[in-house]
């Protein structure tokens, strides 16, 4: 996950709640993302956490009273609400949403937010019943009409014993969220179809012709596309990775319905074929399970539908075609005349001989346009991801096709 919180300054308002203690993993994890944490404690949260806990963490003194002289003098509700660049409220109970959303402001906390112009963030936990109220669910709507970000809470097993939602969402989860709000957003207004994994072609209903493709690379490129802004459509093959979120998924099997998913999202801006998709096919599938009737059997193959060369030749080509080439010998020319023949755009090429690619978190790639190559050092997947991201932005702005 590309880091957009270096250097952001985040005020946390803990609410109180059983939930409470998790506040301290939030700013742990913030502070490893290099975020400057300053934070309030309610009064009803001291009664679950004494305050001594967060002023070891965070290295000073922790803001609570409202009518505090002393604090008064060093930091001012006022400044306290304009020094930040986003409030988060973790965890936000049922009666601090009732009074965020109708303006109380009875101490330090609603006071710092009724002044606040930044960015509001909240991630509710509670009892199933009171999540499920009525007034609990108007006032989450009040606040969503606000623009205050609603981090809604997970179904599990409570405090209280019941299984149902209002569990806080996972501090990890919470940190992507965040994080994906402090990303620049020059994509927006853009549409994009990303695929990944691999092909799966049958021989018969239990053998079949595929790769050691896992995904993570397409699945980095379209989690950093989404987070640039761009409306991102992950098409993929079967893989063990979990679900970026946010984003439209569409699984798929063979070549045939990779090309037919990517085909009918046309017209889109940005295609990236990340996808290992197979060469080949079997001519004619078996019906039944071939049995080991010989020492040998004969498969004829076939060519499989060219799902980079399709859409490149489409009448509503979209506006960027990049593609992916994996080689074991001769990676520059051979991945040059895969450009050209196909009519994409760009080429990512990696040789899978001399690295470790497949499943791996590494890769090392070559960056090839119609005019130049470009050698990128080996990095992480997500560094790649992010790098092809730069490229995309500054192709659209240099088209001027984003503002």
């Amino acid at each position: 996950m590309t880091n957009f919180l270096e250097n952001k300054r985040i005020l946390l308002i803990v609410t109180g709640g059983i939930a409470s203690y998790k506040s301290l993993d939030l700013i742990r994890r913030l502070q490893e993302k290099k975020v400057k944490v300053d934070c309030i404690l309610t009064e009803s949260a001291k009664k679950f956490i004494n305050p001594i806990t967060f002023e070891s963490l965070l290295g000073r003194k922790v803001y609570s009273n409202l009518f505090s002289l002393s604090q008064e003098k060093e930091m001012s509700h006022i400044k306290l609400a304009s020094n930040s660049d986003a409030i988060v409220v973790i965890p936000c109970t049922a009666n601090f949403i009732a009074k965020m959303a109708n303006g109380i402001a009875d101490d330090l906390s609603l006071n710092v937010l009724l002044a606040s112009n930044k960015i509001k963030i909240i991630a509710p936990a509670m009892n199933t019943n009171m999540f499920n109220n009525e007034a609990v669910k108007l006032n989450l709507k009040s606040l969503n009409k606000m623009n205050v970000k609603i981090l809604s809470p997970k179904k599990g097993k409570l405090a209280c014993g019941t299984v149902g939602t209002g569990k806080l969402m996972e501090i990890e989860e919470i940190i992507e969220k965040i994080n994906n709000i402090f990303s620049p957003r020059e994509l927006s207004g853009l549409t994009a179809v990303v695929t990944a994994g691999p092909s799966i072609e049958m021989i018969d209903p239990v053998r079949y012709l595929s790769n050691f493709s896992s995904g993570i690379q397409g699945y980095e490129i379209a989690k950093s596309l989404h987070n640039h802004g761009a409306k991102v459509t992950l098409v993929t093959g079967k893989t063990s990775l979990d679900e970026p979120k946010d984003l439209e998924i569409i699984k798929v099997t063979d070549a045939e319905e990779f090309y037919k998913i990517c085909v009918s999202k046309l017209p889109y801006d940005i295609f990236v074929s990340t996808a290992a998709i197979s060469d080949w096919k079997v001519k004619k599938k078996f019906s039944n399970k071939i049995k080991k009737n010989n020492n040998e059997i004969n498969l004829v193959l076939r060519e499989n539908i060219d799902v980079l060369k399709k859409i490149s030749q489409t009448k509503n080509k979209p506006k960027l075609v990049i593609g992916f080439s994996a080689e074991t010998t001769n990676l520059i020319n051979f991945s040059k005349n895969k450009l050209f023949k196909k009519g994409c755009d760009w080429i990512i090429a990696n040789n899978v001989k001399t690295q470790l690619v497949f499943g791996s978190n590494y890769n090392q790639v070559s960056f090839i346009t119609k005019n130049k190559v470009e050698y990128w050092r080996k990095m992480k997947k997500y560094e790649v991801a992010k790098k092809i991201t730069k490229k995309i932005v500054n192709f659209f702005k240099k088209n001027k096709l984003i503002l």
